[in-house]
């Protein structure tokens, strides 16, 4: 008895030390920094373009599967990300799940890489996920990730005058060891010098599987865009994770981002519904939604044009939406 208790105490010790150990971070210090980059500084006019692209790490359609991944892919996306990103240059990226010297993506620095091939003058870090370990994909031990550090990220041709984070809540009804080793859901927030006065962009990556918990995350993601539109010009982008148009409904959160009184949508329901499959967004090998959206408040920004760069192909499950606009 004494012996089997011994070997039950062990074994909860040892679990305990594994979670204590698995679920801490392995990046010191500032989560939000500010990069200046060693790039020239860009001549910028009055008209402006901006993108969101939730580049998926780079991990093209293999994204959240228990598979292999060769570190050929990645170079492989790299390159091709940085040739189509170059041949369009955009003067403000928002990137979501890009990753920064992680052991799934062969300890690439995306965001680096990206800046200096693309030169880009400044970067707003946003950290969302900083993990020695994590359990995921699936349930072989075999493809879950080691070491992860991902995050939202801007890149930028114009200074970035501030940057900050605000976490969104956990899924509500998961157990505590799910959240332990939960990606942040985050509203980033980076104030940008134009020409015209600043430019607030919200950045944001809301909850992917459970509804209820994403349902929190747009009702909070539309108070925070409410408050800065009404101060000065605010665009909100990123991965909503909740599709524009399914069956001839939204989520009714959602819905009300394209009803609000001087906000827009970069592609409004009329140019999305003449041709749905050309606009959506999600998966990239056959595209049958569209979850990624520019807002913007219409009283203090007008859009020129907007589109889906499908013609990026897979390096992500996602494809950007990208807006040409002036500040008014």
């Amino acid at each position: 008895m004494k012996n089997a208790l011994k070997i039950v105490l062990v074994i909860v010790v040892a679990i305990g030390v594994f979670y204590i150990y698995s679920t801490s971070n392995y990046r010191d210090g500032n989560y939000y920094p500010i990069t200046v980059f060693d790039n020239d500084v860009k001549e910028v006019g009055d008209t402006l373009t901006i993108m969101t692209y939730n580049i998926g790490w780079l991990s093209g359609l293999t994204n959240n599967l228990p598979v292999e991944r060769s570190e050929e892919l990645y170079k492989n996306n790299l390159e091709s990300v940085i040739k189509s990103l170059d041949s369009f240059h955009q003067n403000i990226i928002a990137f979501q799940e890009i990753d920064i010297y992680s052991d799934r993506s062969y300890n690439y620095n995306q965001p680096d890489s990206l800046a200096k091939y693309l030169g880009y003058k400044y970067g707003g870090l946003a950290v969302n996920w900083d993990k020695i370990f994590v359990p995921f994909p699936g349930y072989n031990p075999k493809y879950f990730f080691g070491k992860t550090v991902s995050a939202q990220y801007i890149l930028s041709d114009l200074e970035i005058l501030d940057n900050k984070a605000e976490k969104l809540i956990k899924p509500i009804n998961a157990p505590f060891y799910y959240n332990a080793f939960y990606l942040d859901r985050l509203i980033q927030k980076t104030l940008i010098k134009t020409k015209k006065g600043n430019l607030m962009i919200l950045n944001v990556h809301l909850e992917a599987f459970d509804e209820e918990t994403r349902v929190n995350h747009i009702k909070r993601t539309i108070e925070v865009f409410d408050i800065y539109r009404n101060q000065i010009p605010t665009i909100l982008l990123g991965d909503f994770n909740s599709p524009q148009w399914e069956e001839g409904s939204r989520n009714e959160l959602l819905n009300k981002l394209f009803e609000m009184d001087n906000v827009s949508n970069a592609i409004s329901d009329s140019i999305y519904k003449q041709n749905m499959v050309k606009h959506n967004t999600y998966p990239t090998e056959n595209p049958y939604e569209k979850i990624d959206f520019i807002f913007y408040n219409s009283d203090r920004i007008r859009a020129i044009d907007a589109d889906v760069m499908q013609e990026i192909g897979t390096p992500s499950d996602h494809f950007p939406v990208w807006m040409k606009f002036v500040v008014k």
